[in-house]
């Protein structure tokens, strides 16, 4: 960082508030005057200080406080003292208010957060001619100096981060019955007494904590059960009477004194020799959606139609590529059946293997293969056949025999919550020969379903009657799927697959979820159990409990649509790189280290509109009809198109250098666009690429070598931070090497700086752009 900075001084200030309802402060009238800093002091670039009782010391003060400012965020805001980030070693009121004024208008921290390392700058109780000559010199500074004032004199100033050792020990979720040390900073005196209060959905417990040299500090033990947690410090002061509690500030890593007793900070306790496979931990993950990634032109597909149709069914054979999907219903169809076929095999995808091989690809997860109605395949309708019109079971072992030379792994879909109306088990249009569960209460299928009135009145998943529910804790249906030495579970991971995404995860019970990893552990030990999440994990509540399912027990890792959304609200400016880097470390923070290293980190799916459609535009794609859909699509114009392709590439690169596996859905590395369902479906279409899109694919290459190359990237832990609203940092670490990525949003150049006691890192980026160093 060049150490010539711009001052401000003099004119007037307004309050303004946006459209986004956010304070900005405009300042008016202001004189700018540029100083160096030299033999420890600053001086001005050209000529002299104007005359000006107090100008040279707030002049030198406030140089040093933009310096310190910029410090301070360039250490995750982790620094203790400000003054020593200051070159030239500033403190006191001047020092105090100008970095809290920097803080605050130029980079919009919380008063909150800040408030206690700015405190301590301070150096006691301003006097009344300093605020006087600070309102003149920057009158902003003077009114908040004044506050600076008032909250010393009412509330005491209290340091807690929930990353730092001093603070929390150890780091992060803990496992069940670890030991735990929490303390919290507070000048001598300012408290009489503290304790923690822990508690949980069925849990609370009070822990007194003791005064040590710096604060409070109190240790205990975890429960002894999984559970998700949280806590908050109650103390009491020596002056006011009644209870204070310390919770999180607003960015849930810091702390601030509240009268009430608000949310706790989280604590997540996992069960003891908890573990994930450690090649999925690796891996670089290709979403496939079968039926449009490749055919295999040898009639496969063609067969497997007539077969369908033989049953009864209307499946349509798209004859080229070139077609769209099919969106509309049919003039015979009541309602939209996606039952329109491209021709994709499973012998096409074992053609592409050197492809994907080439992409960095390790991992392929395929869309459900089984026998089923419908395109997208999540209505089985016969779990242990794959679809004719993909190929054979033989197919699919030969597919993961020739992934494995490729040093691929197959990762299958299990829909277990529910099956497809038109199913050999359920059987609801009489299509298969056997009685299904709909034509007869003596059916083998019979108690997989509830019906309350038998036989069309039955329990379906979210009310769609095409896709009945199963009742996953009837004993005949877990040992067909789970249990039994033949069951879907086993079978599969038979032929060679290498574990199981479990569709809609959270729609089955948490001893189901367990009875499958431990089945599938106990098949293949390094097999995969990945949920179908929409949320934080671990917070997460269906059928009016809180799921235990993130705990150790239930899966390995979850689908982390988290992570997309706030990619897509920080490249869109809904959030700043500030509140991302919070989102990152939270995540850190909060989910078990294995499940956490493991998490599939998607950018798109076959289940949302595809990642360059949702860059091109801010608009909320979800909440059009199909038909509003095609028309947004098609009046995006170039610009639209040309920002996408540059803030997808900040998306990946973000993507690829955070802790978990990359996700790519099938074509968003040629830069395929389509809406939501069943347009983000379209074929993969290689014939026609543009320079762009093989450029991106380049990219993606890259970034997996680098990902390939580098330890730090694999293995080694993350530290999020920003250096300012637009420029987000990763730093990754292992003990041979340090990864720093730089992330800027904005269309201007910016400034970056990293300033950690073993690595520290500055420079500038530009506009759009990521950049990654080894330090």
């Amino acid at each position: 960082m060049n150490l010539i900075q711009v001052v401000s001084y003099g004119g007037s200030y307004r309050e303004v508030w946006d459209d986004s309802y956010k304070l900005k402060i405009v300042y008016e009238h202001q004189n700018r005057l540029r100083l160096l800093f030299r033999d420890g002091a600053w001086y001005p670039e050209k000529g002299v200080l104007p005359e000006f009782p107090s100008l040279a010391r707030f002049c030198s003060e406030s140089a040093d406080a933009s310096v310190a400012a910029k410090r301070f965020l360039a250490s995750g805001q982790t620094a203790r003292s400000f003054s020593a980030l200051a070159p030239g070693g500033s403190s006191g009121p001047f020092f105090a208010a100008e970095c809290l004024r920097i803080l605050l208008d130029d980079f919009g921290l919380k008063l909150e957060t800040v408030y206690p390392y700015i405190e301590p700058c301070l150096n006691g109780e301003p006097h009344d001619d300093e605020i006087e000559d600070l309102y003149l010199l920057q009158p902003r500074s003077g009114h908040l100096l004044c506050l600076l004032r008032d909250l010393r004199r009412n509330v005491p100033p209290v340091l807690y981060d929930i990353r730092l050792p001093e603070f929390r020990r150890p780091y992060g979720a803990v496992t069940a019955g670890a030991e735990i040390v929490l303390s919290f900073h507070a000048p001598p005196g300012a408290f009489i007494e503290s304790v923690i209060e822990l508690y949980g959905d069925s849990l609370y417990r009070e822990i007194p904590m003791r005064r040590d040299d710096d604060g409070w500090t109190a240790e205990f033990t975890a429960p002894s059960e999984p559970a998700a947690l949280w806590y908050r410090f109650r103390v009491k002061e020596s002056v006011h009477p009644g209870s204070w509690w310390i919770c999180p500030a607003p960015d849930g890593l810091h702390a601030w004194l509240r009268g009430s007793a608000e949310d706790g900070f989280r604590l997540t306790v996992s069960a003891p020799g908890f573990e994930t496979p450690s090649w999925f931990r690796s891996a670089v993950l290709y979403q496939v959606f079968p039926d449009r990634f490749a055919f295999s032109d040898d009639g496969t597909a063609e067969k497997g139609i007539a077969y369908h149709r033989t049953l009864g069914q209307t499946p349509d054979l798209h004859q080229t590529w070139d077609e769209e999907v099919r969106w509309q219903a049919r003039p015979f169809e009541k309602d939209y059946i996606p039952d329109d076929f491209f021709g994709g095999t499973l012998r096409g995808i074992m053609n592409k293997l050197s492809y994907l091989h080439d992409l960095g690809v390790t991992c392929i997860y395929l869309n459900p293969v089984v026998e089923a109605r419908s395109n997208h395949r999540y209505d089985t309708s016969d779990y242990l056949k794959v679809d004719p019109i993909l190929g054979t079971n033989d197919d699919f072992t030969a597919l993961c025999d020739a992934a494995q030379k490729h040093g691929i792994r197959i990762l299958c879909d299990g829909v277990f919550s529910h099956t497809g109306a038109d199913s050999i088990y359920f059987n609801r249009d009489a299509h298969y020969p056997e009685p299904g569960a709909c034509q007869t209460e003596s059916s083998p299928y019979d108690s997989w379903y509830d019906f309350r009135h038998f036989p069309d009145d039955y329990r379906s998943w979210w009310g769609f009657q095409e896709l009945p529910e199963v009742n996953e804790l009837d004993p005949a249906w877990q040992r067909f799927v789970v249990t039994d030495d033949d069951s879907v579970v086993r079978q599969w991971l038979r032929r060679g697959a290498s574990g199981w995404r479990l569709d809609v995860a959270d729609e089955l019970p948490d001893g189901v979820l367990e009875l499958i990893r431990l089945s599938a552990k106990e098949e293949k030990p390094d097999s995969l159990i990945l949920g179908e999440v929409w949320e934080d994990a671990v917070l997460k509540e269906s059928y009016g409990s809180r799921r235990r399912y993130a705990l150790g027990t239930a899966l390995d890792s979850v689908m982390n649509y988290p992570f997309r959304s706030a990619v897509l609200d920080f490249l869109h400016g809904r959030i700043d790189a500030f509140a991302f880097s919070d989102f990152l470390t939270a995540q850190r923070l909060h989910y078990p280290a294995p499940l956490y290293f493991g998490l599939m980190n998607l950018l798109g799916s076959h289940d949302v509109e595809r990642l360059r459609n949702a860059l091109a535009t801010p608009q909320n794609w979800k909440a059009l009809t199909r038909e509003e859909q095609l028309r947004l699509e098609s009046a995006l114009d170039d610009t639209d198109w040309s920002r996408a392709d540059r803030l997808e590439r900040l998306a990946l690169t973000i993507q690829f250098s955070i802790p978990g596996v990359p996700s790519i859905y099938y074509g968003d590395e040629l830069a395929m666009t389509g809406a939501g369902d069943p347009f983000n479906r379209r074929p993969l279409r290689q014939d026609t690429l543009s320079e762009k899109a093989l450029s991106l694919h380049d990219y993606i290459r890259e970034l997996s070598q680098q990902r390939r190359s580098h330890p730090a990237f694999k293995e080694g832990e993350a530290f999020f931070l920003a250096a300012n609203q637009d420029v987000l940092l990763i730093l990754r670490t292992e003990e041979r090497e340090r990864i720093l990525t730089v992330v800027n949003r904005s269309e201007e150049e910016r400034d970056y700086a990293l300033w950690l006691p073993t690595c520290r890192a500055e420079g500038q980026i530009g506009p759009c752009t990521a950049i990654i160093r080894i330090l």
